[in-house]
C-alpha cells in the first residue's frame, strides 16, 4: 500500500489535493504549554440499552495524552468520557445494532491495522481478523454475527465479511478500486434489514468516487450517487429509509448529505463539517458528525445543532485560569473598536459558510467572547473561549469566530481588517484595485499589492543579492521581484489567471 496513504489512513485524515475545507474562521490551532490539543474522528451512536439506560457515542479521540484511543459519551451527560481502549491506533468504532458491543480497527506492534470487538463498557477485547493487510471501517451486520470491513493490499481495496466467532475464514464481498496518493478512504454502511450494502467506490481521481449499494442476496449492484466527491462519511439510518454521507458538492467545502433509499432524492443538510464520519441517532432523526474535529449533533434538516465534546485536554488548571483572565484583558481593548468602520483585507468565511468579499466595507457591532460549548456540557477546566465579531456589511449582520491567544488578539485585527480606507490611504490607481479584486498579478505591483491579491506565498526565495525575490502560489503560479516591483508572473493554471496574460500596471487612474 503507498505508505503516504497508509499513514494518513492510520490517521484517520484525507488526503485530497483538490479540496480544502473551512471550518470556522480563522481556525488556528490553540496550542500552549499549559494545553494539548486533541482532535476527535469517526462519531458514531448508539441505541439505550438495558445495560447502560442511556444513548452514547463512541468516537475516536487522537491526543498527545492518551495517544490514539476510542472514547464514549453519554448524550445526555456529554462531559462524562470514558476512554474504552489502549492499544495503539485504535480507531473506527462501530456500535452492534443491539448497542452491547463495538467494533473497531486497532493496530499491533507493526502498527498493521486489524479488526477487534469489545464489549460496550470496553472490556473482553477480542482480535477477529489477522495478516498483513490493513482492515478498517468494521461494521456489524443487523444479526451482529458477521462484520464487513475495508481491507487494503498495496493499491488496492476490497470489501470483505467475517464471522464474529472467528469460525471461519474471510469473505471477499466486493473490489472497491484501484487507491492512489489522493484516494479518499470510506466506510461501509449496512441496511438494517441486512439486505444491501452501501459503500465508495475508489479512484485516484477524487471526483469519480461514488456510493454503490450491493444486494447481498442477488449480488446485484446499483450506483446511487452520480456527483462524486465522496468524503469519508456514510451511514444507513436505523429506519432502512435513508443515506448520510459527507461530500464536498462538486468541490465546494464538506457537507452532510441525506438521500431517500426509495425516491433517490439527496438534499444537504448540514453545511461546514470535517469529512471523518457521520451517523444517525437510534431514532432516525438525528445526525452525528464532526465540526472542527469535534462532535456535534443536530436534527435531521440540520436544526438545533449542538457541540458535544470540548476543544482541548487542559493538563494544567491553574495557567488555564490565568489564560482566562488574559483573554479578558484583551477583549476590553478589543471592545474600543465597536462602531469603527473597517475594510476586510482578505476574503472571510463565515462559519454558516458565507463569503464575505475582500475589501468590502464593514461596521463593527460588537466583539465578544464567544463560549464554544453551552456551559451544562464542559468539562471543569476547559471552558474554550473564542472571539466573535459582529459586522455589517450593506444592511446585512454577519458573524465571525476564531480562535487565538490572548496577546495576539489586537495584532490579528489589523491583520484581517484595514482601520482606514484602504483606497484613500494608498492612492493606488483604479486598475490595481480591480487587479487585486480579480486576483491578478500586474507587472509593475508591490509586494504589498500581490499580498492583497493573492494572499500569503507558499514559499518565498530570495536571491543571494537580495535584489530579486521569487513567490510561489501553490494554486496560481510564481511571481518574480526585481527592486521590490513584480516583473513576470508564470501562470500555474489559466483557470485562476486571464488567458491574456501579464498585463502592464497603469499609473494614470486614479482610485476612488
Amino acid at each position: 500500500m503507498n505508505m503516504t496513504l497508509l499513514s494518513l489512513a492510520k490517521q484517520g485524515r484525507l488526503y485530497v489535493s483538490v479540496v480544502s475545507l473551512t471550518v470556522f474562521l480563522f481556525t488556528a490551532p490553540l496550542v500552549s504549554e499549559d494545553m494539548v490539543e486533541e482532535r476527535c474522528e469517526y462519531p458514531v451512536w448508539s441505541v439505550k440499552t438495558q445495560d447502560t439506560g442511556a444513548e452514547r457515542i463512541a468516537y475516536a479521540l487522537v491526543s498527545k495524552i492518551f495517544g490514539t484511543q476510542i472514547w464514549a459519551i453519554n448524550t445526555d451527560a456529554a462531559r462524562n468520557k470514558l476512554m474504552l481502549t489502549s492499544m495503539n491506533w485504535s480507531r473506527h468504532p462501530f456500535w452492534s445494532w443491539d448497542g452491547k458491543r463495538i467494533a473497531f480497527a486497532g493496530g499491533d506492534e507493526k502498527q498493521v491495522q486489524q479488526i477487534y470487538i469489545m464489549t460496550e463498557d470496553g472490556t473482553e477485547q477480542q482480535k477477529v481478523t489477522s495478516g498483513p493487510e490493513d482492515k478498517l471501517y468494521p461494521v456489524f451486520s443487523p444479526k451482529g454475527d458477521r462484520l464487513i470491513y475495508l481491507s487494503v493490499n498495496k493499491n488496492e481495496a476490497s470489501l470483505y465479511e467475517v464471522a464474529v466467532d472467528k469460525k471461519s475464514s474471510p469473505v471477499l464481498v466486493a473490489k472497491c478500486g484501484k487507491i492512489g496518493k489522493d484516494t479518499v478512504l470510506n466506510p461501509i454502511a449496512y441496511s438494517p434489514d441486512g439486505a444491501s450494502i452501501a459503500y465508495v467506490k475508489l479512484d485516484a481521481n477524487f471526483r469519480n468516487q461514488n456510493i454503490y449499494i450491493l444486494s447481498t442476496g442477488t449480488k446485484e449492484e446499483k450506483q446511487a450517487t452520480t456527483q462524486g466527491y465522496i468524503g469519508s462519511g456514510l451511514a444507513w439510518s436505523p429506519d432502512g429509509t435513508k443515506l448520510a454521507f459527507a461530500s464536498t458538492g462538486r468541490g465546494k467545502g464538506y457537507s452532510i448529505y441525506v438521500k431517500n433509499v426509495s425516491t433517490g432524492e439527496i438534499k444537504e443538510m448540514i453545511t461546514t463539517v470535517t469529512p471523518l464520519g457521520v451517523a444517525w441517532s437510534p431514532d432516525s432523526k438525528r445526525l452525528c458528525f464532526l465540526r472542527n474535529y469535534q462532535v456535534w449533533i443536530a436534527d435531521e434538516d440540520g436544526k438545533n445543532q449542538r457541540q458535544m465534546t470540548s476543544q482541548e485536554i487542559v493538563s494544567d488548571p491553574k495557567a488555564w485560569q490565568n489564560r482566562k483572565v488574559q483573554n479578558l484583558q484583551a477583549l476590553k481593548k478589543l471592545k474600543e473598536y465597536i462602531g469603527r468602520t473597517v475594510w476586510l483585507k482578505k476574503t472571510i468565511t463565515t462559519y454558516k459558510g458565507e463569503l464575505l468579499e475582500k475589501l468590502s466595507e464593514a461596521k463593527i457591532l460588537n466583539v465578544r467572547n464567544k463560549l464554544l460549548l453551552p456551559k451544562k456540557y464542559r468539562v471543569v477546566d476547559d471552558s474554550l473561549f473564542g472571539l466573535e465579531i459582529e459586522l455589517r456589511i450593506k444592511k446585512k449582520k454577519f458573524f465571525v469566530v476564531y480562535l487565538y491567544e490572548s496577546d495576539q488578539y489586537a495584532e490579528d485585527f489589523s491583520k484581517f481588517f484595514f482601520m482606514n480606507n484602504p483606497y484613500t490611504a494608498f492612492g493606488w490607481p483604479v486598475e490595481i484595485w480591480e487587479a487585486i479584486k480579480a486576483k491578478q498579478v500586474l507587472v509593475g505591483m508591490n509586494k504589498t499589492q500581490v499580498m492583497l491579491a493573492l494572499g500569503e506565498p507558499s514559499e518565498m526565495l530570495k536571491s543571494s543579492d537580495s535584489i530579486s525575490e521569487l513567490w510561489d502560489y501553490k494554486f496560481f503560479g510564481k511571481v518574480t521581484f526585481v527592486d521590490e516591483k513584480v516583473v513576470s508572473f508564470e501562470k500555474t493554471s489559466k483557470e485562476f489567471i486571464n488567458k491574456a496574460g501579464v498585463k502592464k500596471a497603469g499609473v494614470n487612474k486614479k482610485a476612488r
